[in-house]
């Protein structure tokens, strides 16, 4: 068990971070020297007595995972990073994109899976995914562009080759030579549950927790901040082990594995100096002279973030039980190597009054204010109101509204869904967009919770 430390400064980072973001339940680790040396979670009193043994969701961070059992295989001689998935997988959408597109993110397909909403509604069957017409929106190699179906291509590429799930296949090749005992597709032991915040009162909204199918190695995996500090221990090479370590791959590969590839681009020219590239799945950011490796993660009800330093060999994982999330971990990274750093939430944008347009005015992705401005070309501009996150300019494009201007959405459709002749739902790339959190009167994918927004109870 890994013991806590009240009081240290860690912790209380820890807790302010917490209560700015206002999440339920915010856990977090450190590793040093090449083991776990720190671990502790901050909790609301309504949020029971959650220790740092509870998973969360860790959504994808699953993906760096899923890229280790690809790189076994191309390292066995079964599959060659230069190899067309189609040549593994015949019925495999965008079958003229690489291995190395799909885990660059590359192949230009679309970021999210056909239909309602995945993570919360539940993903497709691989049959399902082969045949629902799934956008190639780029030719390979063309852009960075983020897919989440291209991940479940990869994970299929291992059950294909290693004739069992994908998630056999970590728990044997990476979890457990890693002594990542809590870490699997479903909750290994304890866990906690997923919450909605409401961002203007003190209200939570349960998150439900569907099966993903062929969705999930872009992100259902179950894990515990210090089994992700194991991976990013391991993943800069300073893990302990350092025989099981060179045993899931030598660390020349691993190297390989971090080397920048492609500039991650999303938020174009105004965003300033690209801070963040991305590897064979997983992100690498410089944050000043600071460069670390590692990825997010969030899907409905938890968020979480793994990074570990490329030079010291620090690591910090943190795992939250809300939708909207906490930012990131670099505050805890950066009190490591300096000693201090100040904690705060992000200042909200004003909310933009209703214009002309019948869609301007603020939306709600899940729990997350965004704001939509129509300009007079009838332009729509999405942008997060919290500042920074994820935002895009959409046009009409073939008849059709297109993000056109960089952002997580950029080539992915805008769908206006209408009752009474009156716009009630934004659908972006099957994201559900209401006026409310979770309006129930739209058809949220998944369905909302059963008492809606309440007053968390102890």
């Amino acid at each position: 068990m890994i013991t806590t430390v009240p009081g240290s400064a860690l912790s209380g980072l820890l807790r302010e971070l917490r209560d700015a973001a206002r999440v339920p339940a915010l856990s977090a680790a450190v590793g040093r020297g090449g083991e776990v040396v720190w671990a502790d979670v901050a909790a609301a009193p309504w949020a029971g007595e959650p220790t740092p043994e509870h998973a969360f969701r860790i959504g994808s961070i699953t993906k760096p995972m899923i890229a280790v059992a690809v790189l076994r295989l191309v390292a066995d001689g079964a599959v060659a990073l230069a190899d067309p998935i189609g040549r593994h997988l015949p019925d495999a959408p965008g079958a003229d994109a690489t291995v190395r597109h799909l885990l660059t993110h590359t192949s230009g397909l679309q970021a999210e899976f056909p239909g309602p909403w995945w993570e919360r509604h539940g993903g497709p069957s691989w049959d399902e995914l082969a045949a629902s017409g799934l956008e190639q929106l780029w030719e390979p190699g063309d852009r960075y562009h983020y897919s989440n179906p291209g991940f479940a291509l990869l994970g299929r590429l291992v059950e294909v080759h290693r004739g069992r799930p994908w998630d056999e296949a970590l728990r044997d090749e990476l979890w457990t030579p890693l002594g990542m005992t809590a870490t699997g597709r479903v909750p290994a032991g304890p866990h906690v549950t997923g919450y909605a915040v409401h961002p203007d009162e003190d209200l939570v909204h349960h998150e439900p927790v569907p099966d993903y199918r062929a969705a999930g190695p872009a992100g259902e995996v179950w894990s515990t901040p210090s089994d992700l500090v194991r991976l990013g221990l391991w993943l800069v090479g300073a893990e302990g082990d350092r025989d099981a370590g060179e045993a899931v791959l030598p660390l020349a590969v691993r190297r390989q594995l971090a080397l920048p590839r492609v500039v991650v681009d999303d938020a174009g020219p105004a965003a300033g100096p690209w801070a963040t590239a991305h590897g064979l799945g997983v992100r690498v950011r410089q944050d000043g002279t600071v460069r670390t490796v590692g990825h997010g993660g969030s899907v409905p009800g938890f968020t979480a973030d793994l990074r570990a330093d490329v030079e010291t060999g620090d690591v910090v994982a943190v795992c939250g039980a809300s939708t909207a999330g906490f930012g990131d971990g670099t505050g805890l990274l950066a009190l490591l190597r300096d000693g201090g750093v100040a904690a705060g939430r992000p200042a909200v944008d004003g909310q933009v009054s209703n214009g002309p347009a019948a869609i301007d005015g603020t939306w709600y992705w899940g729990p997350a204010p965004f704001v939509v401005r129509v300009d007079a070309a009838g332009r729509v501009d999405l942008r997060s109101a919290r500042g920074g996150g994820r935002g895009t300019l959409f046009d009409v494009v073939r008849g059709e509204l297109r993000g056109v201007d960089g952002g997580y959405w950029l080539g992915e459709r805008l769908r206006v869904v209408e009752a009474d002749d009156a716009p009630v739902a934004l659908d972006i790339g099957t994201f559900h967009f209401t006026r409310a959190p979770y309006d129930a009167g739209t058809a949220v994918p998944g369905g909302v919770d059963g008492v809606g927004w309440h007053t968390p109870q102890g």
